[in-house]
């Protein structure tokens, strides 16, 4: 496969992950609350989605309430990691096995891929004849196209033929996504991108399900077979025939190969490419490599002019989004503008005040601070689509993410805050210090009081507040894969931070310096790229 073959690749893939999934999620969405159900949480816990939804997963099974709908399905095509992520089991009393055991959790309708939430709307939803058609077609296309090409890579006859069908019925679900279509069509290659989204498209679950049942079987078979020569061997030593060491080869052999089933079975329950395991903190600090402070980390890829703004903005904040978008807060006209990270303006969400601070939520959401209404407004940037406010009884300032849980600072504390509760689940007090920019690392919290020398790290482990001095006042700060942060100052300058907040170094990186204004800076893992921000420019890097 060549590079255009590749590009094509990238094309539909992005199709897929960035216009298909999210019109199938606001699709599921608009056919559960036009019948009054409240959140996605409650509707997977309504009798018949559950209980549809668990003879999908289960078979042969007969359900004590509304059996005369149990159904045993051929092939069961919500898999392990699927139910899992939508249910969890009750104890309770009962010998039965029904789908009366089970609870929804609090999924959001972003945690759905596309074949999750085709198979929702293909199964609980009223749809029409040709919406199913289309779901079932773009569902098709991606496991055709995308699910099992290990060559990352689709011809130009295969891309000109299956193009107008896609964008046909893209269209009929949602006539909206029209220039959302044009865009991803003549986007540039981004090679990071692009292997991103191979590695979230292959289909490696079923794989992963099937090696463990076969490993599982082949495990029992060697032990039953282990088992059948130690008896043999011992009967035939009980009648005195020499065949000792003869045996004990089979055994040592049998025994090695035992010890190459149970890893492979290891990995095959752990899913070595499943995502659970790729955005596990802890295996991810297991695997972080340390930085020296003040190493070069980064290099420049991208910079560019933002839209322009009529005055001059006090705060300056962008992200990029696990998806690979850039979306930059303009204070001034109160709105994100969401960029490409080759520059290019994708769109603008127009909000009701001056945004204070910008975090990720997940792949294409962001959750913004609104200091003068006290509140919290969750967006998808995709289709520029309000998710929820969360509204606080007071100011709230920067924000950041811990645990899937919001960390938001506030008049002399940090608040953390489940944004699928809305509910404040615990408070931290900072005393005299008012946090203005956070981020997390590991289990501690770095935050910047407004113009003083400091950097404060809150420890979860003891509870405790240390402070370091730093050569100039901090504007922002930003947590590195490895867990050392870098701060931002007004002078301009980068300070590299140990995770422990003890010590630091100037980042010395070309082009790092961010001169101007209230500089702020960003640093996404999921990407591996960094970016910093003044009142009218943006500059991407990416890590070495």
């Amino acid at each position: 496969m060549d590079r255009e073959d590749r590009r094509r690749f990238f094309v539909i893939g992005s199709a897929i992950l960035e216009v298909v999934t999210p019109v199938f999620r606001h699709k599921l969405e608009n056919n559960y609350t036009n019948y009054g159900v409240g959140c996605f949480k409650d509707y997977l816990n309504s009798q018949p989605v559950v209980h549809t939804l668990f003879h999908l997963r289960h078979r042969y099974m007969t359900c004590c309430k509304d059996n005369g709908n149990c159904r045993s399905n051929p092939t069961l095509p919500i898999n392990y990691c699927q139910w899992d992520l939508l249910y969890t089991e009750n104890p309770g009393p009962g010998q039965h096995y029904c789908y009366c055991k089970y609870t929804a959790k609090s999924v959001q309708l972003e945690d759905l891929d596309i074949t999750l939430a085709g198979l929702v709307l293909l199964n609980c939803c009223t749809l029409g004849p040709a919406e199913q058609q289309a779901i079932k077609m773009l569902r098709q296309y991606k496991n055709d196209y995308l699910s099992h090409n290990t060559k990352c890579g689709i011809t130009k006859p295969e891309y000109d033929a299956l193009w107008p069908h896609l964008t046909n019925f893209v269209l009929q679900l949602d006539p909206s996504r029209q220039d959302d279509i044009v865009r991803i069509k003549n986007r540039p290659m981004d090679e990071s991108l692009c292997t991103k989204y191979f590695i979230d498209l292959l289909d490696v679950h079923k794989q992963l399900d099937q090696i463990a049942i076969t490993v599982q079987a082949l495990n029992s078979t060697f032990q039953t077979l282990s088992t059948t020569v130690h008896g043999l061997n011992t009967s035939l030593q009980g009648i005195g025939w020499n065949m000792h060491g003869s045996f004990q080869g089979v055994n040592t052999t049998l025994q090695g190969i035992q010890t190459t089933m149970d890893k492979l079975l290891y990995y095959a329950e752990k899913g070595v490419t499943c995502t659970c395991q790729r955005e596990n903190p802890v295996i991810q600090r297991q695997q972080r490599k340390s930085y020296k402070l003040g190493q070069d980390i980064f290099y420049q890829i991208h910079q560019f002019t933002t839209v322009s703004c009529s005055t001059f903005s006090p705060y300056n904040k962008a992200v990029i989004t696990n998806d690979g978008h850039v979306a930059f807060l303009q204070w001034e006209n109160c709105s994100i503008e969401i960029y490409n990270t080759d520059d290019s303006h994708v769109g603008t969400i127009q909000l009701q005040r001056r945004p204070f601070n910008i975090t990720v939520v997940n792949n294409s959401t962001v959750a913004v601070t609104l200091c003068i209404c006290d509140r919290i407004d969750i967006w998808n940037i995709n289709n520029r689509q309000k998710v929820k406010s969360i509204q606080l009884s007071t100011r709230c300032y920067g924000i950041t993410t811990i645990n899937n849980k919001l960390v938001v600072s506030c008049p002399g504390g940090l608040l953390i805050i489940d944004p699928q509760t809305e509910k404040v689940e615990r408070t931290i007090e900072t005393g005299d210090c008012t946090p203005f920019r956070l981020c997390v690392s590991g289990e501690g919290i770095f935050y910047t009081d407004d113009f003083s020398h400091y950097l404060y790290y809150y420890s979860h482990s003891n509870n405790q507040i240390s402070i370091l001095k730093l050569s100039s006042e901090p504007s922002d700060v930003t947590t590195l894969q490895d867990g050392s942060v870098y701060v931002i100052c007004y002078d301009g300058s980068v300070q590299h931070v140990s995770s422990d907040g003890k010590k630091y170094k100037q980042a010395t990186t070309k082009g790092l310096t961010v001169l101007g204004g209230f500089p702020g800076l960003s640093y996404n893992p999921v990407q591996r790229k960094l970016v910093t921000t003044n009142e009218d420019s943006i500059t991407v890097f990416k890590k070495c």
